[in-house]
């Protein structure tokens, strides 16, 4: 018979086991955690958590984003590196079953805009450039410091709260004109790059460029309950010139969300965080001037202030996966299903338009027999 393995570590020095660990990354740690009770207890030190999160997300070592993870109600960096590492992950299957266990789940009823931290981290050929951090939804948390709405989402305080809940949902952190006189605008936000010089390149070759060399993490944590989710797909998922502002570029990331029917009749929830940006050839660097998260359904439309709270509580309760591969895939399957799906609309308008003509026809013909016989 095989006996148990035995892991002999209580001679080893302490110290040099926690050296040890703090030069692993984060899934090799939580492994390590799961082999015995000695590694356990050392891969559970918080200092190599927040080694870790300082590391990947420097937003979380700004005052405010450590103060909540490491807050003795909130938790810890474990919980929060478990919860904004992996990717928010479209699967038609297993997000089927995701959605029966998210309706049992005991969601957070009435999150509102002054609960949300969001984090957000741009990264230049894996150096972190840009780190930032939003309290709240900027244009509604005012509204909202003195009550919410009711569970129902009926009782509304006054028409700036009416205005939130019933208009398009954006989340900006920063929004600045391209104006040609505002080159020297003080609340621009420049990150020094290299080897990115527009001379010489076309624009096909740079925005390839840009999607190989750039990354981006948009962390939403709800401060009441120390929940986060990574609202990012990490990769670019389009860029584009921007026209006709010269040199001004529009980055996308995102990911997609499965929602109750009864929140959207789509039944998906796509995420969408827009970066804007210069190109400063001179001084080789990046100008940001645009830092923003809309959330729209399939057809493209925006969703309202109402759901996309709702859809945001969601999202911190969602599937989720550190496997890229599988994230991207989703995501092409999300987008094979919208053009599935418009597709079929467009089909259906066509059909429409024809049996329009058709019944006008129809009629015309009708009225002008009927004349002729009268007459």
């Amino acid at each position: 018979m095989m006996e148990r393995p035995i892991c002999h570590l209580q001679s080893m020095n302490g110290e040099l086991l926690t050296d040890i660990m703090s030069r692993v990354d984060g899934p090799a740690l939580a492994s390590v955690a799961s082999t015995c009770s000695e590694l356990r207890g050392i891969a559970r030190d918080q200092s190599l958590w927040k080694k870790l999160c300082y590391s990947r997300w420097p937003s979380t070592a700004l005052e405010e984003a450590e103060h909540l993870i490491s807050g003795s109600v909130h938790g810890c960096f474990d919980k929060f590196y478990s919860d904004a590492c992996p990717l928010v992950l479209y699967d038609e299957v297993a997000n089927a079953n995701s959605l029966k266990l998210l309706e049992c789940a005991e969601l957070n009823p009435r999150t509102s805009p002054s609960d949300l931290l969001s984090l957000i981290d741009v990264y230049y050929k894996n150096k972190c450039v840009l780190s930032r951090i939003s309290d709240g939804i900027p244009e509604a948390v005012d509204i909202f410091k003195h009550g919410l709405v009711d569970s129902s989402w009926e009782m509304i305080a006054d028409e700036r709260q009416k205005w939130f809940l019933n208009y398009p949902f954006k989340l900006e952190l920063m929004d600045l004109k391209d104006d040609e006189d505002d080159d020297d605008d003080d609340e621009a936000l420049a990150s020094p790059i290299s080897s990115l010089n527009e001379a010489g390149k076309s624009r096909e070759n740079l925005c390839k460029k840009l999607i190989e060399d750039l990354r981006l993490s948009w962390i939403l944590v709800d401060k009441k309950t120390g929940k986060a989710v990574n609202l990012s797909s990490w990769k670019p998922l389009s860029v584009q010139k921007n026209w006709p502002y010269h040199a001004t570029y529009v980055m996308q990331f995102g990911c997609v969300l499965p929602v109750e029917e009864s929140l959207l009749p789509q039944k998906l929830a796509r995420f969408i965080v827009t970066t804007r940006f210069k190109i400063t050839e001179r001084e080789e660097c990046l100008e940001w001037r645009e830092f923003s998260m809309r959330i729209e359904n399939i057809e493209g439309a925006h969703v309202n202030g109402r759901s996309s709270l709702m859809i945001l509580n969601k999202a911190l309760y969602s599937q989720r996966s550190t496997n890229q591969f599988k994230v991207e895939e989703g995501l092409r399957k999300y987008e094979k299903q919208k053009r599935e799906m418009t597709r079929r609309r467009e089909s259906r308008e066509a059909l429409a338009d024809r049996l329009f003509t058709f019944i006008n026809i129809t009629v015309f013909v009708i009225l002008y027999v009927a004349l002729r016989l009268l007459v």
